[in-house]
């Protein structure tokens, strides 16, 4: 009964600090995660002791199931895609040129095997993830060519430290039991895990369909938690690290239609999990180790920080992109990853890693993502002195969004205004993309091969995903006022230079969305009350170009008439009234019934019996001003009548009938 309240003891220390630093780092504007790196330093078991050494490692293990969980979630393959071999090819020569240091020093200077050498360089060549694409993300560079470099190096990274970690319990049971007897346990867990991932790729769409179809977005959450839960413990049953399982895991969804929606579910939390994993890390180092061998973990780390930065850096000039691009992802990508971490955890659990070697790694790996969360944001600054250029993205067609998209339209909403819009836009060539959540709708959308982002558009990880950075403008066009709202106060704070167009059936949310920034908004209803009095005007034959006129002075006054505010009221209604009294045109077609098919016009009199003039005849496409008093109308004549609307009442009903 004790050790639940103590756990929550320890729990609630642990937040709350969290809490705590990332406010102060926020208000310092410095990198959160540094603040929960030393946090994990102050209160870990080697300085005050707030949290006990056991809750330690599962804080961490939790913290690292769930981290690496989203960033298997987030990780796409689109940037492999796009870059092709020559990024396959950069990133296996910074691995190798990377790795073969530590491989090397440590058979010179220490007294550990070629194995455990091995272990330590592929766990130095790794970068953090974590850190790179948060930081990437905040800073809205998710799309820039050193966004898509170093996404799509950190997704080698981890492709290859997955394959090295399903092979330890391999290299282990070698050891231990002979090759043979190995090669059959590992085959046969490799066999397993292959086919739980296949069959699991294969019905993984449509249960994710039924979930979200009747259970909306809380069920959405919980399966999420449930992928990660149920990764880590399919591979813990292996002998795999569980936080490998819940990264594959992620890995799986992220190829999901939903993948979008899931990553907006889980980013609310993605920081939590970060502090989580990050203060757990810290609480790992053991300082009495650091205070005692302070001057070579500083030399470690400095010149692993330079060694890897210049690795990354060549590999990526090597594969062909410019100078300044390949600087900034080698500065980007020069710390140690949570992989490394996970990767040398995993080998000393297997006996490949001694105690000694994970307790120096630790802290080295803490100062390199304390030296990389300081490193990274400053890199294309950094890279661009360096380079005598500007700190911006200068690499043209390099430079690609999430869709590959620039200067387009976001179509929230594919109902019969998105659709009709979407044609619109694609006939006349301007790029667009539709977000929507409806499944039926979705289908419809890529039937007429609309770029299609399944989510939810009130969360702001789905706008990201339409690359509303780069978006010249936004529609939202969806039935529900509650959402509209949002997500126009949402897109409207993350681009305040958007022009946000929003549909609404209620006259009521007009103010409501204008104050929440929409640029235009169109009420449904008051657009119906214009096709109607539009309508009218043109039964009472008022020019055309008078009807548009006032249209357009209702719509620029904010339908300031139709609300019935009184101090537009006078002024937009008197250029209306005065249409009404002026003198109105009117065609008026001949058939063979009508009174005045051959008749001449002096013998209509038409002037003198209602005052409507004939001012032109129309006859087989020609037409005729001014015709004389002798012209005689026949059958298929267009006559062009100028009269007061009451004048031209008596002269249709006249041609008519007589």
């Amino acid at each position: 009964m004790h050790e639940e309240p103590e756990f929550l003891k320890q729990a609630a220390i642990l937040f709350g600090t969290a809490l705590a630093v990332a406010w102060a780092f926020r208000y310092l504007r410095a990198p959160s995660i540094i603040g929960f790196l030393i946090t994990g330093l102050v209160i870990g078991p080697s300085t005050l002791n707030l949290i006990d050494e056991h809750q330690v490692h599962t804080f961490a293990e939790v913290g690292l199931v769930l981290l690496l969980f989203t960033i298997g979630l987030e990780l796409s393959p689109a940037p492999l895609l796009k870059a092709g071999p020559r990024l396959l090819g950069a990133t296996g020569l910074q691995i190798a040129a990377t790795a073969i240091v530590p491989v090397v020093l440590v058979a010179l200077f220490t007294d550990f095997s070629l194995s455990t050498g091995i272990i330590l360089g592929i766990a130095v060549s790794l970068s953090s993830t974590a850190i790179v694409l948060k930081t990437l993300s905040d800073r809205h560079e998710v799309g820039t060519a050193v966004g898509n470099i170093s996404t799509g190096v950190l997704l080698l990274q981890d492709v290859f430290v997955i394959i090295v970690m399903l092979l330890l319990p391999f290299v282990a049971n070698s050891a231990e039991g002979g090759v043979g007897s190995a090669l059959l346990q590992a085959g046969g867990g490799l066999l397993v895990l292959g086919i739980i991932a296949a069959a699991a790729r294969l019905v993984l769409p449509s249960v994710l369909a039924q979930i979200t179809r009747h259970g909306g977005l809380e069920l959405t959450s919980l399966f999420a938690v449930v992928m990660a839960a149920g990764g880590a413990w399919v591979t813990s049953t292996f002998g795999w690290p569980p936080a490998l399982g819940a990264c594959i895991a992620g890995l799986l969804l992220a190829g999901a239609d939903l993948r979008h929606q899931l990553t907006a579910e889980i980013t609310p939390f993605r920081d939590v999990f970060n502090a989580l994993f990050f203060i757990s890390l810290g609480m790992l180092v053991d300082l009495d180790f650091v205070i005692a061998h302070w001057w070579q973990l500083g030399i470690a780390i400095g010149a692993a920080l330079l060694y890897k930065a210049v690795a990354v850096a060549g590999a990526v000039r090597a594969g062909g992109w410019p100078g300044r691009v390949a600087i900034q992802a080698g500065l980007t990508l020069c710390t140690v990853s949570e992989f490394g971490y996970v990767l040398a955890a995993g080998a000393n659990g297997l006996n490949l890693l001694p105690d000694s070697a994970l307790t120096g790694l630790i802290p080295f790996a803490v100062g390199t993502m304390l030296a990389g969360a300081i490193l990274v944001p400053i890199s294309g600054t950094v890279a661009a002195w360096m380079t005598g250029g500007r700190a911006t993205d200068e690499s043209g067609s390099d430079a690609h969004s999430e869709l590959g998209l620039q200067s387009h339209v976001i179509i929230v909403g594919f109902g019969t205004n998105g659709l009709n819009l979407t044609r619109v836009l694609k006939a006349t060539g301007i790029a667009h993309c539709v977000v929507e959540m409806n499944p039926r709708l979705i289908r419809e959308a890529r039937g007429v091969d609309a770029v299609v982002v399944n989510g939810d558009a009130t969360r702001s990880a789905i706008l990201h995903s339409a690359d509303i950075a780069k978006a010249r403008a936004l529609v939202v066009a969806i039935n529900d006022d509650a959402a509209t709202r949002k997500i126009v106060a949402q897109a409207r704070s993350m681009r305040p230079d958007l022009f946000i167009i929003a549909r609404t059936w209620h006259a009521s949310e007009f103010e409501p969305l204008k104050q929440r920034g929409a640029s235009v908004v169109v009420p449904a209803d008051f657009e119906v009350s214009i096709k109607i009095f539009a309508q009218v005007l043109d039964e009472f034959r008022v020019p055309d170009n008078m009807v548009q006129a006032q249209i357009a002075a209702i719509r620029a006054g904010g339908y300031g008439v139709l609300r019935g505010e009184s101090s537009s009221k006078p002024e937009a209604l008197e250029e209306l009234v005065g249409a009404l009294r002026l003198t109105a045109t009117q065609t008026y077609y001949l058939d063979d019934k009508a009174y005045a098919a051959g008749k001449t016009i002096i013998d209509l009199n038409l002037r003198a019996k209602t005052g409507v003039s004939i001012i032109a005849v129309v006859r087989k496409g020609d037409p005729l001003a001014n015709p004389s008093a002798d012209t005689q109308l026949e059958a298929g004549d267009v006559l062009v009548l100028v009269g007061s609307h009451a004048q031209l009442d008596e002269a249709l009903q006249l041609l008519r009938e007589g």
